[in-house]
């Protein structure tokens, strides 16, 4: 049963999207109608912005994950810290 109204959903998802693309209501089809919307009420200045800010976190996230140095981690353990870890280990011995 399950596979059936798979079968049955995914049939009309394929229905629906050939209607959006290619049937045509008032001479265009409903895909350019949505878009002339769209273009009618979203500021260009907006997705511009955005698109920009996009574009620039991913050029920062692929930056610092392709960062080919092979550099120690920073320390950051305060030098009183390290000698008082080293007193530890050295009363351990």
């Amino acid at each position: 049963m399950g596979a059936l109204k798979f079968i049955v959903w995914t049939a009309c998802a394929v229905g629906l999207g050939i209607f959006l693309a290619t049937g045509e209501v008032d001479g265009r089809t409903p895909l350019e109608h949505m878009q002339r919307a769209w273009k009618r009420s979203v500021k260009p200045n907006a997705v511009d912005r955005m698109k920009d800010g996009l574009e620039d976190a991913y050029e920062d996230a692929k930056g610092a994950v392709s960062r080919t140095t092979d550099s120690a981690p920073r320390e950051r353990i305060s030098a009183e810290d390290r000698a008082a870890v080293n007193r530890i280990i050295a009363q351990k011995k």
